[in-house]
């Protein structure tokens, strides 16, 4: 709880809002979107961008979730964090965390410190996308009003 502490206090750190059906759905077609130019970028081997839309394809779904339960967050570490205290209360397992993590690292690594992986690394976690997203789709459709304030009622 203590990262949520910090990222409580941030100006966009996570705050509790109304829970948006709308804008659920919205961060859902983003994620698809963000999978479709996976695979174009991955054809094209532009492996800058396979990063990109591998992470913001993950990163798009856990918002869409987000957005269900009434959180919003603009920083993405926080974002990560919050998941983790989810994991730790129950609500995902830990290569949920691990995966959403790993992808972020690897993508800061490579646009901001130009840092390169190996093209095995990279498609690893490019095939490995779709199937976070499913899960994390899957488990968005079967929250129920009662777990979301379970959820809520955490904070």
């Amino acid at each position: 709880m203590e990262n949520l502490d910090w990222c409580f206090k941030q100006k966009k750190g996570i705050r509790i809002v109304e829970p948006n059906i709308n804008l659920s759905l919205v961060y859902l077609r983003k994620s698809k979107s963000s999978l479709n130019m996976l695979n174009s970028a991955i054809e094209k081997e532009e492996w800058d961008w396979v990063l990109e839309t591998s992470y913001y394809a993950r990163y798009f779904c856990i918002y869409a979730f987000l957005m269900k339960i009434g959180i919003k967050c603009e920083i993405h570490d926080c974002t990560i964090s919050f998941i983790d205290f989810l994991e730790r209360e129950g609500y995902f397992g830990k290569e949920i965390v691990e995966e959403l993590s790993e992808a972020r690292n690897l993508r800061v690594n490579a646009l901001y410190y130009n840092k390169d992986f190996s093209y095995d690394l990279i498609l690893k976690f490019a095939k490995s996308a779709p199937d976070f997203c499913l899960k994390i789709e899957e488990f968005i459709e079967k929250l129920s009003t009662s777990e979301i304030k379970k959820i809520r009622g955490l904070l």
